[in-house]
């Protein structure tokens, strides 16, 4: 067999070896880690003038398996949610139910992990504070920043946090003097 020969073999056995690796692949889907169709459990809070609903649902293609949690609201009347803020967690904590709190008939506030929601208008809309973007230098995860929130009827409050010794940007606690709209170290 002379060069000629040798060459071809060699570049069809290769081309064939790319084919088949090629089709191979076509068949491998990557997809990102989200939040799933089927609801695990819902819970629902009211008063005389909004709702607040919290569904969680199970994470789907993710190798670690976490949970999703959507807060929304409507008002009394109404059939339409619409969504607050969707808190994704490495586990599946039960629904914190005690998370979720109602001023007045205007005025609630709800709070998981690092994200904090206000409304003042009756649950039209909402406030949300997130660690990761509107706390200074905050390094994520700690899914138990956020231990407790206190506001009174005039605005004012305390957040009170759980931060990891020598993390940076996590601080004991913020103080707010519109309902959680915004919130400062003091």
């Amino acid at each position: 067999m002379d060069n000629r020969g040798i060459h071809f073999g060699a570049f069809a056995a290769f081309a064939i070896l790319l084919a088949v690796s090629m089709l191979d692949m076509s068949c491998i889907v990557f997809n990102r880690p989200h939040r799933g169709t089927v609801p695990i459990e819902t819970w629902t809070a009211e008063n005389k003038a909004f709702k607040i609903r919290v569904t969680s649902y199970e994470e789907e293609d993710s190798n670690v398996t976490g949970t999703y949690y959507v807060f929304e609201s409507t008002s009394t009347n109404a059939t339409e949610w619409h969504e607050i803020m969707t808190f994704r967690h490495d586990e599946r904590p039960e629904i914190p139910k005690d998370q979720i709190r109602f001023l007045n008939d205007k005025t609630a506030y709800v709070f998981m992990g690092w994200m904090y929601g206000v409304t003042i208008d009756g649950g039209s809309s909402w406030s949300i504070w997130d660690a990761q973007k509107d706390l200074p230098d905050w390094q994520c995860c700690n899914y138990g920043l956020i231990r407790d929130v206190s506001i009174i009827s005039d605005g004012r409050g305390t957040m009170f946090l759980n931060p990891v010794p020598q993390r940076r940007g996590e601080v004991p606690e913020l103080h707010t003097k519109d309902h959680g709209r915004h919130w400062t170290a003091q």
